[in-house]
């Protein structure tokens, strides 16, 4: 099968996709991108723009917004963008990945592995044992991993079908009609007439899914202990277990569960959700309220929560603070018209240093803070944080002015989509 003729064609495409990219993460492209001292950068308005930079030297150049490229050789990481979205490979930590469409594939440098996939009708490659797969869907396939899937083979799908997970074969004829499994978690259905199945320390069966429905649980320390479930849809379902009491009036609109550390409401589902336990405390009134306080495991009766969370229609406003040992977030948005985020770093005494911020007055400015450089621009109209690829192939056509923090302390600015730069402050020359 690893020599066969489909999968050398497989191979084939994959690496022409391959052969003019590769990358990394976004967070090492923008330092590629953006990052050390400037030995050349020159451009044409937002059509046309290159950046050489040390150590590396990096560089960054685009022909917007068909083409851009960074690559740092000192990192080893790249990225490439072709018509961005519709086109990226990235390259980095000896693997890399490409898409392009509804194609897209990875590869690795320190074993044989690869893969393509042209969504949803072909897909090949190899595992890290070399042995070579492919499929055509939906006629005939073979896959190692699909999903939550391990072995995956399927013929005329959903005519036919096999995978395993956590070590257990499963098989469907006219999937989801006929289903079976093997043990040690064996079960069979014919849907939605009748089924059965064990599922890890406990066993689960239907009559006229979903009207009838029913289980026994043995002891497990890991979930709630021994006991039984059974539902009656849509009218009434209960939950007896050791550690768990749940009562379900159509379902599942309405419930009240209680464990030994946790109580829930829902009156009704998802409207109104009331939830106290010993992790967390949350009421939502969807989608005009909620508030969530979180707190730290073991933390005993005198609780001090880590996370303070409250949002107004559903996520339109929201406020949140996230508290740890060594750090502090803050984050405060009214969606899309202002943004503020502020992350710390907690010194001796409690004592907060700022560590990066994101500033957002949508849809005409924003600043960046990082390591203690910063960046403005204006414009700035998509209503969310930009990805690397925003920045690399399209934010220059709606900036109307920035200002970036260079190394060697001073500001560069440009307006005019770049036709205008100059720069401010003075140049220390004991920075590199």
């Amino acid at each position: 099968m690893g020599n066969s003729p489909a999968t050398r064609l497989c191979r084939a495409a994959a690496a022409i996709l391959l052969a003019s990219a590769a990358t990394a993460s976004d967070v090492d492209a923008r330092a590629s991108r953006t990052g050390g001292r400037v030995r050349s950068h020159w451009h044409v308005g937002p059509l046309f723009e290159y950046r050489r930079a040390d150590p590396g030297p990096a560089t960054f150049w685009a022909v917007r917004p068909f083409y851009s490229q960074v690559r740092s050789p000192e990192t080893g990481v790249a990225a490439y963008d072709v018509l961005w979205p519709l086109g990226t490979c990235h390259s980095g930590g000896g693997a890399s990945w490409y898409r392009a469409l509804l194609a897209w594939g990875d590869a690795r440098g320190d074993d044989p592995s690869w893969s393509f996939t042209l969504f949803p009708l072909w897909f090949c490659g190899r595992d890290r044992a070399g042995d070579g797969y492919w499929g055509a869907f939906p006629f005939y396939g073979e896959h190692p991993h699909f999903m939550f899937m391990d072995d995956w083979q399927f013929a005329l799908w959903p005519v036919w079908q096999t995978y395993t997970v956590k070590n257990v074969r499963s098989r469907g004829v006219l999937w989801p009609l006929v289903t079976w499994r093997d043990d040690p978690r064996s079960g069979i259905g014919v849907w939605p007439l009748w089924g059965t199945a064990r599922r890890r320390e406990s066993d689960h069966g239907y009559c006229l899914w979903p009207i009838a429905t029913w289980a026994g649980y043995d002891a497990d320390r890991d979930t709630s202990g021994s006991g039984w479930s059974w539902m009656f849809w849509p009218l009434y379902g209960q939950i007896r277990r050791e550690r768990e009491a749940q009562d379900l009036f159509l379902p599942p609109f309405f419930s009240y569960a209680r464990t030994d550390s946790a109580t829930r409401w829902r009156v009704p589902w998802p409207l109104v959700e009331v939830l106290r336990s010993s992790a967390r405390d949350r009421t939502n009134v969807w989608p005009f309220w909620e508030s969530v306080h979180g707190y730290p495991y073991g933390s005993g009766k005198e609780r001090k929560p880590e996370e303070r969370t409250w949002r107004i229609g559903w996520q339109l406003v929201e406020s949140m603070r996230l508290e740890s040992d060594r750090t502090v977030e803050e984050r405060f948005n009214l969606f899309p018209f202002w943004t503020c985020e502020r992350r710390y770093a907690k010194g001796e005494g409690g004592t907060l240093k700022e560590t990066s911020s994101y500033t957002r007055l949508w849809p005409f400015w924003s600043r960046e803070t990082a390591a203690g450089r910063s960046r403005h621009r204006a414009l700035e109209p998509i209503p969310i944080r930009h990805s690397e690829g925003i920045d690399r192939n399209w934010a220059p056509f709606w900036t109307f002015w920035e200002a970036r923090d260079r190394p060697d302390g001073r500001t560069r600015h440009s307006i005019f989509w770049s036709l205008v730069t100059w720069h401010t402050g003075k140049k220390d020359v004991t920075k590199k």
